[in-house]
């Protein structure tokens, strides 16, 4: 398990949880469950250990099948549409 220190925006305690972390790189948005990562208690921002974000981005780049694929949905947002 990582210590990852108090928040660096609120100071609240951070704890190792798993969790589903949304990852954009290089204009593509990834979906990665179960990761190990620090969570705070008080805020909820998430911290990643250096050796879980290298791995990130080593199965980004190399991973030729995913475990799932899903389709998002995507709305641009206009001046008009503030009422």
């Amino acid at each position: 398990m990582h210590k990852y220190g108090d928040c660096s925006f609120c100071k609240g305690e951070v704890k190792e949880e798993r969790v589903e972390l949304d990852y954009r790189y290089k204009a593509k948005l990834y979906i990665f469950q179960n990761v190990p990562a620090g969570v705070c208690q008080q805020c909820g921002e998430k911290y990643l250990a250096a050796a879980i974000a290298k791995e990130i981005e080593h199965r980004i780049k190399t991973k030729k099948t995913w475990d799932k694929t899903m389709n998002v949905p995507v709305d641009i947002f206009t001046e008009t549409a503030i009422i």
